[in-house]
């Protein structure tokens, strides 16, 4: 199986991601495709750096596009990196792609160079048509990463920072990464690091409060708020049926800080 998966802020109103897919096609008709998604806030490198390294946790070995590119049309490299699984990640070289290859484990990585593995009119606005489609569709069909580019060191390339823990004596401290449709509120906090009493002193911003640590939503009354380890293993605080984001008026990136109960 020829698996491709794209990642963008492209949105789905436009026809951006469908012409992706359409040159993915062109040259890789027997490709399979996969959208992790196309919402991600415009510009967020995090966050999409974030998305790709827990898409491909569970994804198959195949060739993992992601553009977010606020950068695009500037001197900014396109890389395509090999991983040790046996992945491609490529995209631009902005920090995106390098928390999944830190997790499926970097091997080398190409820049994007020859234009033989481009569309032949290079755009300075759609480097996702033009230059990380075709890249993806030829590695999906077997062209060694050696002809797309020379050889890049790791060092060389951009690394996103998703979150910092840090922590003293009394509390660890981190910040908001993500907060969801529902207005779950995800933390930088590994669970594993929390001990898991039946209450928890919180610092979202300025909001103090104390939650209690449960499994399940269910266990506590509709409304109220609660503290659980989610499925990505951190710590996310949400309301029981309602919005935690806009109860704790927290946002993206605000700092949060978990007493350690000791």
């Amino acid at each position: 199986m020829k698996f491709i998966s794209l990642l963008t802020d492209f949105g789905t109103d436009q026809e951006y991601v469908g012409v992706c897919k359409a040159v993915i096609l062109s040259i890789c008709p027997s490709a399979v495709i996969v959208d992790i998604s196309h919402t991600v806030q415009s510009y967020d490198i995090e966050e999409g750096a974030f998305m790709l390294r827990n898409f491909v946790k569970y994804s198959p070995v195949g060739v993992h596009v992601a553009v977010i590119d606020p950068g695009v049309g500037t001197q900014r490299k396109g890389i395509a990196i090999e991983t040790e699984r046996g992945d491609f990640l490529v995209g631009p070289d902005n920090g995106v792609l390098m928390e999944a290859g830190a997790f499926l484990g970097v091997k080398r990585i190409h820049a994007l160079e020859n234009t033989q593995y481009m569309l032949p009119q290079v755009s300075s606005s759609f480097h996702g048509r033009d230059i990380f489609a075709p890249a993806a569709a030829h590695l999906a069909e077997g062209v060694p990463a050696e002809e797309l580019g020379r050889q890049v060191s790791e060092e060389e390339v951009e690394k996103a920072t998703i979150s910092v823990l840090g922590e003293d004596e009394t509390a660890l401290f981190s910040t908001v990464v993500r907060i969801d449709r529902f207005g779950n509120i995800q933390t930088g906090i590994p669970a594993d690091r929390v001990n898991p009493t039946r209450e928890v002193t919180v610092i979202i911003g300025d909001r103090k409060v104390v939650l209690p640590y449960v499994k399940t939503f269910g266990e506590v009354n509709p409304g109220e708020l609660l503290m659980y380890e989610d499925s990505d293993g951190f710590i996310t605080i949400s309301q029981n049926q309602g919005n935690a984001s806009r109860v704790l008026k927290a946002e993206k990136k605000m700092k949060v800080s978990v007493f350690k109960n000791l």
